[in-house]
């Protein structure tokens, strides 16, 4: 998802300052989304979002200090929003890409179904995924005559476990997930 829709889910949930956003990204929860925000990046999106007419601002006084933009979001902006999370989420082969955990932030602008068919969809992808990855075959590679063979097959098994044990702990997250999100969606 692009930074202008992670920008506009946030400024359409609380008014925010550039600052205010820059430091949610650098937040733990942020960089889980996105990684590697600068704030220049930050001030071009929110002036283009403004330009589009996605997000307002009004300008806060700060006696002694900057005065600073306090961003909103607009009704074109909240329908862009929704829009954009409507579009029907494709679960990438990578199950850490942020897009899922994006949409999961933003679920809030979603009704209780669609973001119960949101987690199922990842779930259902993430089942097929360890499935395959679990009935995977192990073949010996081609490796130059200097690679320990034991050990570089040591290597991978151990890569493959780290693997298999993320993505399993992801599937039972997205159990329990879909679990209370069925038990609160009546």
């Amino acid at each position: 998802m692009k930074l202008e829709h992670v920008l506009l889910g946030m400024v359409a949930m609380r008014p925010c300052t550039g600052y205010d956003l820059k430091r949610w990204l650098d937040s733990e929860m942020g960089r889980m989304v996105r990684l590697r925000t600068q704030q220049s990046q930050v001030y071009r999106t929110l002036n283009r979002m403004c330009a589009d007419g996605w997000v307002s601002f009004t300008v806060q006084h700060n006696e002694g200090r900057p005065d600073a933009k306090v961003y909103v979001a607009t009704d074109a902006g909240e329908r862009e929003l929704r829009d954009r999370l409507a579009v029907p989420y494709a679960p990438s082969p990578d199950f850490s890409d942020p897009e899922f955990l994006i949409r999961c932030t933003l679920a809030i602008f979603l009704e209780p179904e669609e973001h119960i068919r949101l987690v199922q969809i990842e779930l259902d992808a993430r089942r097929a995924q360890l499935d395959r990855f679990r009935a995977r075959e192990i073949r010996e590679e081609p490796w130059l005559s200097g690679i320990d063979r034991a050990r570089m097959s040591q290597i991978l098994d151990h890569v493959h476990d780290y693997k298999d044990r993320a993505l399993e702990t992801h599937v039972r997250w997205l159990e329990q997930v879909l679990a209370e999100l069925a038990g609160t969606s009546h």
